[in-house]
C-alpha cells in the first residue's frame, strides 16, 4: 500500500518520554526520511524539560499540565502549516499527549483537534510503572513527573476517563469532544512498562518487539515497529473521515482586516484589560457560532496578547468572517454604549 499521488503533507509529531530527549527518535526519523513512499511526511520532534532531579533552585522540573500546555503551543505554532497531523509518543510522552487532549476539550477547543488523524502510544505507562518504585519514591520524591508515573495515580486515571469519553468513544466533533483513533502498543520484552500497563483501558492495543527503549527505536525498514507505523501513517494520510478540517475558502484582505487594527480598536473598550471580561467575550462567541465549528482561543495574561490570539483564531476559523462578526457582536452586547465599541464596529463595518 502506498500513498496516492498528490497526497497532502502530513506532520508526524514525536513526543519523547521521561528523562529522555528528541534524539531518541533519530533512528525512526532516518527511516521515514529514506522511505520514498513517505515523501509527503515531515517529522517534528517536540522537546520538553525532563530529568531525574534538578540541583538548581531557579529551575523546576515541570508538571504534566505545564508540559501539556507547552505541547499545545508547539502544535499551534510549529505545526501550523500542516492540515493533518499524527502524534506518536513514547512512554511518559503518551501521558503528556493525553493530558494535552483533556486540556483542549476542557477549554472548548475540541474543533481544533480535527486535524489530528491518529494518536500512537508506544510503551505508555497507562497504569503506571512499578520498576524501582520504592527507590524512586525515596530519591525522586520532589519530581512531579515521576509522581505521575506511579501506579494508581488519581490524576492520570481521571485524564484517561476523560480521554475515553471525549476522544476515543466520541461520535462527533463539539467544543468538548473530538473522535480520534488511538493505536496503543506494549513492548514484548518491556520490564519497565509491562504489557498490562501499556494496554491500559484502550480497546485497540497490541504488542511490538522490543524492550522499553527498543520499541521506539527501529533501526531497519523491516522492524515491526517501523512497518506498523508506516501502515498507520498511510492510513492516516488516506483518511477521509469528517474529523479532517474542512478546507476554508481564502479570506481576502477586504473580508478580514489587519489583526492589529482590530486589536487597537478592541483594547480601548472598557474593561477589556479584565481577563474575566475577555473570557466572557470568547464564551459568547462560542455560543453564537455553529456547534460543529465552535470557537476557542488560548488564554493569554496580557490583554493585547489575548486579543491578538482571539483575532488570529477568527482568521483561521473555517468561517473567518462569521467568527470575527461574533467577536464584534459579543463586545457590542457587553458594552453597547462605549465609544470604543462604536470604533470597533466601524473597523468591522463590512461584516454581515
Amino acid at each position: 500500500m502506498g500513498a496516492a499521488p498528490g497526497t497532502p503533507r502530513l506532520g508526524v509529531v514525536l513526543v519523547h518520554g521521561f528523562n529522555s530527549s528528541p534524539d531518541m527518535w533519530d533512528p525512526l526519523r532516518r527511516l521515514i526520511a529514506a522511505d520514498p513512499v513517505l515523501d509527503f511526511v515531515e517529522t517534528l520532534a517536540f522537546r520538553y524539560a525532563t530529568k531525574l532531579w534538578s540541583f538548581d533552585p531557579r529551575r523546576a522540573i515541570p508538571s504534566f499540565d505545564t508540559v501539556a500546555d507547552s505541547l499545545k503551543e508547539y502544535l499551534d505554532t510549529e505545526s501550523r502549516a500542516f492540515g493533518r497531523l499524527m502524534l506518536v509518543s513514547h512512554s511518559q510522552g503518551g501521558l503528556i499527549v493525553q493530558r494535552y487532549l483533556t486540556r483542549m476539550t476542557a477549554e472548548g477547543r475540541g474543533g481544533d483537534l480535527r486535524r489530528i488523524g491518529r494518536i500512537v502510544l508506544l510503551a505508555c505507562p497507562n497504569n503506571g510503572s512499578e520498576i524501582a518504585l520504592s527507590l524512586r519514591r525515596r530519591l525522586l520524591r520532589c519530581n512531579l513527573q515521576e509522581q505521575q508515573l506511579r501506579p494508581l495515580n488519581e490524576q492520570i486515571a481521571e485524564t484517561q476517563r476523560a480521554v475515553l469519553r471525549d476522544i476515543v468513544n466520541a461520535d462527533q466533533v463539539t467544543a468538548g469532544s473530538c473522535p480520534i483513533p488511538f493505536s496503543v502498543y506494549a513492548g514484548e520484552t518491556d520490564n519497565i512498562v509491562p504489557p498490562a500497563s501499556a494496554r491500559g483501558v484502550f480497546p485497540d492495543a497490541a504488542v511490538l518487539p522490543g524492550d522499553h527503549s527498543g520499541i521506539a527505536r527501529p533501526t531497519a525498514p523491516d522492524h515491526r515497529t517501523y512497518t506498523t507505523l508506516r501502515r498507520l501513517i498511510l492510513l492516516t494520510s488516506a483518511s477521509t473521515e469528517p474529523r479532517a478540517e474542512p478546507k476554508a475558502e481564502p479570506v481576502s484582505s477586504a473580508a478580514f482586516p489587519d489583526t492589529f487594527e482590530v486589536v487597537a480598536a478592541a483594547e480601548r473598550v472598557s474593561d477589556m484589560d479584565d481577563a474575566a471580561f475577555r473570557l466572557t467575550v470568547v464564551r459568547l462567541m462560542r455560543n453564537s457560532l455553529a456547534a460543529d465549528s465552535g470557537f476557542a482561543a488560548a488564554y493569554k495574561a496580557h490583554p493585547r496578547d489575548h486579543l491578538v490570539e482571539i483575532v488570529e483564531r477568527c482568521r483561521s476559523h473555517r468561517d473567518a468572517p462569521a467568527a470575527l462578526a461574533a467577536f464584534r457582536d459579543a463586545v457590542t452586547l457587553l458594552r453597547p454604549d462605549d465609544a470604543a465599541t462604536a470604533d470597533l464596529r466601524a473597523v468591522l463595518a463590512h461584516l454581515p
